[in-house]
């Protein structure tokens, strides 16, 4: 009968141990923890603009027509820009605004403010939007049918030259 005993207490021993190495083994593969973690956002740097040589000379409006119905070329009307992206992301640009244009008549005319308007003082959507990439060099944009020239612009706007700010409006790609 000793024996048979010695004989159970070493199972159930034997037991023991095994289900208790198996528990630690399960233990050291479920080990789980909690704390915090940290991350932070890049700041936003504002997209530079630039001026660049216009494709398409303006001419007064022909009559009868509306800046709606543009001057049937594309390019006439039309404001040149760069710009240039320094965020470290890419940005989509999908629509530019247009200030108040400025006159640069030749020396000794005169070409009058309001001569030259801007069609619109709404945002005009860029269709297709224009995507720079992270971190770009100043990269050409046309913002189409964007100004015209009134019928009656006096004699002096000849040959001039016009200015316009333009804001850009996008958002990271």
């Amino acid at each position: 009968m000793r024996t048979r005993l010695r004989r159970r207490a070493g199972v159930v021993l034997g037991v023991t141990l095994l289900l208790t190495g198996g528990g630690v083994a399960v233990a050291s593969w479920t080990a789980t923890g909690t704390g915090q973690g940290s991350a932070r956002a890049a700041s936003v740097t504002g997209l530079v603009v630039g001026a660049r040589s216009p494709v398409g000379a303006l001419y007064p409006l022909p009559a009868g027509t509306t800046p709606a119905t543009g001057y049937g070329s594309g390019t006439v009307g039309s404001v040149a820009t760069t710009v240039t992206n320094p965020n470290p992301f890419p940005v989509t640009i999908t629509s530019a605004t247009l200030g108040s244009v400025t006159t640069n008549p030749l020396i000794g005319r005169t070409c009058a403010a309001g001569n030259v308007l801007p069609t619109t003082t709404a945002p005009i959507p860029l269709t297709p939007p224009v995507t720079l990439a992270a971190d770009s060099a100043p990269t050409p944009l046309t913002v189409p049918g964007a100004l015209y020239m009134i019928a009656t612009a006096e004699d002096g706007c000849q040959s001039a030259g016009f200015s316009v700010p333009v804001t850009v409006t996008g958002a990271s790609a």
